[in-house]
């Protein structure tokens, strides 16, 4: 992350959105190694009752063509190459993605977690270790750990209507078809569509959920690099388009959407690799530079983005959270200008926020045992990601401990984090 510098992303928010800039001419196409295989091993199989689906349609379509395990329980080792082989992900980018995740939303001493809600088969090792709450998986009381509200296509968990943060809501998905008209556009999505989605999104939720809220993670890094991942990696590669070109087609085929704009139906965990569909280069992946770049970028074009902060219980009452409150003094709004600041304030927070999301799930000698891996496991790989970030850790480092974003919850009723209840379990496919 040090050598990406902040006159970099301010040249590139001008150019666009997009992560690193790359060199025109410069990434190759080869329809051998791109093309993605949705036949034999991978042909697509509709999940079936018991299998999880959730928020994330990448991982959907992952495990519906056996790139993931089939059953959506997802693993150090399936992650580690499945997003790789299936879109082209950065391989230390599927690291933080698969720890943050486990220590998130599963169990961090199986390396297991659900890509739908909660289930059985990642319950505290199988259900032998003691454990206070459930482990959540990605949606449902996954919220605002590795799911957060203004999704691209799926509900505010907390609003009081379309509130499913496990399916998708055709408005959305509409929504976003129509942006790709906007401003002269053909119809094809690109990052500036999604970018501009995003943004609607946002304003969208803080006009209609008066419990929304935006923590540092789920909102601010997360919510705007899953809009990017949607061209970044399922956009189809060609030699006409080394870098993508994303079509409705396409898009409605990973979204698990058919008919056409205007009547579309959606079939909830159908996601679908699209045959003829080619994955971005083998020496092109998308990068963590590339994924914290994108979200300063978004900053930079769209400030509302990086709010931190939320609704205070009414609709456009959106209060925001100041950056040196959270850090601790370690950094402050100009943060979003310098993507190695960024990815470390990313870093400090994921490590504030990971006791405290243990703590409501594992008790006793266990939890003991999943904070302690919190520096043996998490810290190396988001340094692995971030940087050392002069030593800002959850113990304080430099001097300065990240506030978990449940502190907030007096002020802001869409901060409290929940790990089980009546709506645990993602609809069943």
């Amino acid at each position: 992350m040090k050598s990406v510098t902040t006159s970099l992303v301010l040249a590139s928010a001008i150019a666009g959105i997009g992560g690193i800039p790359r060199v025109p001419g410069s990434v190759p196409f080869n329809a051998a190694e791109q093309l993605v295989s949705v036949t034999g091993d991978h042909a697509f199989i509709a999940p079936g009752p018991g299998d999880q689906r959730g928020p994330c349609a990448g991982l959907n379509a992952a495990a519906n063509h056996g790139y993931l395990p089939r059953d959506g329980i997802a693993t150090y080792a399936t992650v580690e190459t499945a997003l790789f082989e299936a879109f082209g992900l950065d391989q230390t980018a599927t690291q933080i993605l698969q720890q943050t995740t486990a220590f998130f939303d599963g169990d961090p001493i199986t390396q297991s977690w659900s890509i739908g809600g909660f289930s059985e088969k990642t319950a505290a090792a199988g259900g032998a270790l003691a454990s206070l709450g459930q482990e959540s998986g990605i949606c449902a009381y996954g919220h605002l750990k590795s799911e957060g509200d203004a999704s691209i296509t799926r509900g505010d968990f907390t609003a009081p209507t379309q509130n499913s943060n496990c399916a998708s809501y055709p408005e959305f998905f509409q929504q976003l078809l129509d942006e790709a008209y906007v401003n002269g556009g053909d119809g094809n999505i690109t990052m500036a569509t999604l970018a501009s989605h995003q943004n609607n999104r946002k304003l969208h939720s803080i006009a209609t959920n008066p419990n929304y809220f935006s923590p540092v993670f789920a909102g601010v890094a997360f919510t705007p690099a899953a809009h990017h991942f949607v061209y970044a990696l399922m956009a189809n590669n060609s030699a006409e388009f080394p870098e993508g070109l994303l079509t409705p087609e396409t898009l409605m085929s990973f979204f698990s959407y058919t008919g056409q704009s205007g009547a579309l139906k959606y079939t909830y965990g159908h996601e679908r690799i699209p045959s003829n569909w080619y994955k971005r280069a083998l020496t092109n992946p998308w990068t963590m530079p590339d994924i914290v770049v994108g979200v300063g970028q978004q900053c930079l074009a769209y400030p509302a983005t990086c709010g931190v902060g939320g609704n205070t219980g009414t609709v456009n009452s959106f209060a925001g959270i100041n950056v040196g409150d959270v850090s601790g003094g370690a950094f402050n709004s100009a943060v979003y200008t310098d993507p190695a600041k960024l990815g470390c304030f990313i870093s400090q927070n994921i490590q504030a926020e990971a006791p405290s999301f243990l703590s409501n799930v594992f008790q006793g000698e266990v939890l003991q045992t999943v904070v302690d891996l919190v520096s043996t496991m998490l810290v190396p790989t988001l340094a692995k990601g971030f940087g050392d970030c002069n030593g800002i850790n959850v113990k304080g480092g430099n001097g300065a401990k990240g506030t978990p974003m449940s502190s907030y919850a007096s002020k802001y009723p869409g901060a409290k984090v929940q790990s089980s209840g009546p709506r645990a379990k993602s609809p069943s496919p």
